[in-house]
């Protein structure tokens, strides 16, 4: 990733009935994996990827994503200060932020809920749970399945 964020869609999906997610993580390889993990076409599209913070920021103002899914360590800062960054935002109030680290002590995890992320999940194992919380998401959003 190098720093650059990476964008990707299919104009043929309708955009109003898909959740769109943008990735940011320092490790390549686990945001591919990841991004391959969460991806359904026509329900949930990761939009971008960023390994720092401030790309991380920049990307998401500028994608104005659905979702956050944020690692805490970031190649260049660090997730708390995305968080922030994002709950300061009024046009990204409505972004759902969700952490997945390997930071997983209840300390932490509360920290990261009163900055202002809304799901923590243990980067390691969590990804049954991660899905749930996306289908969730997408049926808040947009009704019962079709």
């Amino acid at each position: 990733m190098g720093g650059a964020a990476i964008d990707r869609g299919d104009n043929n999906l309708t955009p109003s009935r898909r959740l769109t997610v943008f990735i940011a993580e320092d490790s390549k390889p686990y945001a591919e994996m990841l991004a391959e993990l969460i991806s359904e076409p026509g329900r949930i599209e990761v939009v971008g990827f960023a390994d720092s913070e401030s790309t991380a920021i920049d990307r998401i103002f500028s994608l104005k994503p659905d979702v956050v899914i944020l690692d805490m360590q970031l190649r260049s800062g660090n997730g708390p200060a995305v968080i922030r960054a994002v709950r300061s935002a009024p046009d990204l109030q409505d972004t759902k932020l969700i952490v997945m680290s390997n930071h997983t002590s209840p300390r932490f995890q509360a920290r990261c809920l009163e900055l202002g992320s809304d799901y923590f999940f243990d980067k390691s194992k969590d990804f049954d749970p991660l899905a749930a919380a996306l289908a969730e998401l997408w049926t808040l959003r947009y009704g019962a399945s079709e």
